[in-house]
């Protein structure tokens, strides 16, 4: 006769071993991505493309410059000089050049090699978490296609590299398994964070807002049949329903908003000059987002196949979002607040400029992939996406390491 305690060691145990399984094909991948990048950096080091953005800056462009353009390269310049008044780097937000520069200590104070590591050690954690998280609401199977579209996926390149995108994912699961196993205080910690770390994360409000109001639904709620369905509760772990313990986390993403200001003020003099910052790019603006007409319009008048503006590619990678939504609405009504803050907002404030990087954060899309394909009659279909998403994603690998748009 097995003991109960036997069983649950016995459980503990394969969770171990499949979580450290996981780890271990996770880091073959990146191992395999890398040599990958430095192969073709080195194959296609002649390529010129003059109007991009370099490291290191105002120099002529040396091998380690194949991978931070762009972005890549304000981070460092932040992580170097700091925050100035009238500089356009002050539109980036603060946390990813700040922690880079605290670890760089480490790397014997290299911001680049420190920036690149951590970028490849935030994503990898964020992509264990996202597919534990996964695999216990549906499964392993489901998880295991969830986590493959999500790696697969084009804007999915910037993991790899010293964006902000591996933090911001890293803190988006964070958030999210504190929210479904009611650690409260962490959940406040990680969403105050967010807005440290890129604009949207002041918006991560409505999430936090809506799982509490799944977990303890008001007794108003009750009079109105149709918003009684709409935060129906589907925790996964029925013991993190306790009643309006978390409603204070809704204000973590406001105080981690003013917390911003004050560093903007104290660094610059400014508590705005990050959105004065914003007029050098000419694309994000927070009218746009009331601005419907101008949205589909844009929407629907690509001017180029992939580039800083117009791009097909990303009105294509929001018309995916669109079409996943009935999907994501049928496995969780909560992730209607997620899809909204880290998939709609960003199009619609930046007019689809950036967006197929922007995606690769939208967790619920490759959940509802994950399990609307993992069935075996749709093989063809999973394997066809995961083909064409692997395709598009080496192509503006091949684009990046040539210092051309890739997002």
């Amino acid at each position: 006769m097995t003991l109960p305690s036997e069983i649950d060691r016995s459980g503990i145990a394969s969770r171990k071993v499949a979580i450290t399984n996981l780890i271990f094909w996770l880091c073959a991948i990146k191992c395999i991505y890398w040599l990958v990048v430095l192969t073709a950096a080195k194959l296609w080091s002649n390529f010129d493309y003059f109007d991009a953005i370099w490291w290191p800056r105002k120099t002529d462009r040396i091998f380690s410059s194949h991978f931070i353009p762009y972005d890549g390269a304000f981070y460092l310049n932040i992580c170097s000089i700091g925050y100035h008044a009238g500089d356009r780097g002050c539109a980036f937000y603060p946390l990813w050049p700040l922690i880079i520069k605290w670890m760089s200590p480490l790397a014997s104070g290299n911001t680049l090699i420190t920036g690149l590591l951590l970028a490849n050690i935030l994503s990898l954690m964020a992509w264990a978490m996202f597919h534990q998280m996964v695999a216990r609401r549906w499964g392993t199977k489901s998880a295991n296609w969830a986590l493959a579209l999500l790696i697969a996926f084009p804007g999915s390149l910037f993991y790899q590299l010293l964006y902000s995108e591996s933090l911001f994912l890293f803190l988006i699961m964070g958030l999210w398994w504190a929210l479904e196993s009611g650690c409260y205080w962490l959940a406040f910690t990680v969403a105050l964070l967010l807005p440290l770390t890129r604009p949207i994360g002041v918006f991560c409000f409505l999430p936090v807002a809506w799982h509490i109001l799944s977990a303890c639904p008001p007794n108003w709620i009750g009079q109105w049949p149709k918003l009684r369905t709409l935060f129906a509760s589907s925790q996964i772990v029925p013991q993190a329903q306790k009643p309006l313990r978390g409603w204070w986390v809704v204000l973590a993403p406001f105080c981690g908003w003013l917390f911003y200001l004050l560093l903007m003020s104290f660094w610059t003099g400014n508590p705005f000059e990050g959105f004065s910052a914003q007029k050098y790019w000419g694309v994000h603006s927070v009218s746009n987002l009331w601005n419907l007409p101008k949205f589909v319009l844009q929407w629907f008048t690509p001017s180029t196949w992939h580039d800083f503006s117009g791009s097909l590619l990303d009105r294509c990678v929001f018309t995916l979002l669109v079409c996943c939504l009935p999907l994501i609405c049928a496995l969780d009504k909560k992730f209607i607040a997620w899809v909204y803050v880290l998939g709609i907002l960003p199009a619609m404030s930046g007019m689809f400029t950036s967006y197929t990087r922007f995606a690769s954060v939208v967790f619920p899309i490759f959940i509802a992939l994950g399990v609307s394909f993992s069935p075996p009659s749709r093989l063809s279909l999973r394997y066809g996406l995961l083909a064409t998403f692997a395709t598009f994603h080496v192509i503006l690998l091949w684009r990046y390491v040539n210092f051309q748009w890739a997002g």
